[in-house]
C-alpha cells in the first residue's frame, strides 16, 4: 500500500468516526435537568423536537447551522432568567367610619292653666287649640322616634296628691298625642312638686311650676320653625 493510499484511508476513517459520534449524540438525546423549551425566535438556532431542545450526553443543546447570538435560548446557554418583579397590590383604603347623626331633641312647655282647670286632669276646650299648635310644630321633624310627656305641679297640697295629679295630666296629653302619632313610642311621667323651675313662695312662681313638658326625639328637622 502506497503512502498516499494510507493517508486517504486514515482521513476517511476519521470522518466516518466523527459522523458516527455526531449521529449517536442526535439519536440518543436526553435531558439531564428536564426538558428545555425552545422559545419563539430561537427555533432557527437549536435542534428541537416538539418545541423541546435535543441535548447531547453532556446536556448541551445541539445547535443548528443557523445559530445566532441574537436568537438564543437562555437555558441552553446557562443564562439565568431574571425573575419578573410582581408589584404588590395597592392596599385598599380603609373604610371611613361615619358617625351616626345625633338625634334632634326638642322640648315644648305648656302652662297647666292652658290645658286644665284647677285640680283637674281633663283637657279643657281651649286646650285643643294649644295642642293643635303643638301638632303643627311637630310636622317640621323628620322620623319622630319618641315623645315623652312629663307633668309638674306647684307645692300647694300634699306631695302625694301633687304626684298623682302630675301623672294624670301627663297621661291625658300622651293619649291626645298618641291619636295623632299611633306608630311613635309615647311615654308619660309625673314629677309632682319635685322639680320646680321657680319659687313656690309667689303666685307667679307657682304658675311657672304648674306645667307640662313635651319632649320630642327625631332624626332631623326638615323645616325651620316659623
Amino acid at each position: 500500500m502506497t503512502p498516499k493510499t494510507g493517508m486517504t484511508q486514515s482521513l476517511a476513517a476519521l470522518l466516518l468516526g466523527g459522523a458516527f459520534i455526531a449521529s449517536q449524540a442526535v439519536a440518543d438525546p436526553h435531558a439531564l435537568d428536564g426538558d428545555i423549551a425552545i422559545g419563539e425566535g430561537a427555533e432557527a438556532s437549536y435542534v428541537n423536537v416538539g418545541g423541546n431542545a435535543i441535548r447531547t450526553g453532556l446536556g448541551e443543546c445541539l445547535r443548528l447551522g443557523g445559530f445566532s447570538d441574537d436568537a438564543i435560548e437562555n437555558a441552553c446557554e446557562g443564562i439565568e432568567e431574571a425573575a419578573e418583579e410582581v408589584a404588590a397590590p395597592e392596599p385598599e383604603p380603609a373604610p371611613v367610619a361615619t358617625a351616626p347623626a345625633e338625634p334632634i331633641i326638642s322640648t315644648s312647655l305648656f302652662d297647666a292653666e292652658a290645658l286644665f282647670d284647677t285640680n283637674q286632669s281633663a283637657l279643657t276646650a281651649s286646650a285643643e287649640a294649644s295642642l293643635a299648635d303643638l301638632l303643627a310644630s311637630l310636622e317640621r321633624f323628620d322620623n319622630i322616634s319618641a315623645i315623652k310627656v312629663t307633668g309638674h305641679t306647684d307645692s300647694r297640697g300634699s306631695e302625694a296628691y301633687n304626684q298623682t295629679l302630675s301623672e294624670a295630666r301627663a297621661a291625658t296629653v300622651s293619649a291626645f298625642l298618641a291619636s295623632a302619632y299611633p306608630n311613635v313610642s309615647i311615654s308619660s311621667a309625673g314629677e309632682g312638686e319635685s322639680s320646680p323651675v321657680a319659687t313656690n313662695s309667689t303666685p307667679e312662681g307657682r304658675q311657672q311650676n304648674r306645667r307640662v313638658e313635651v319632649q320630642v326625639t327625631a332624626e332631623s328637622i326638615i323645616q325651620p320653625a316659623s
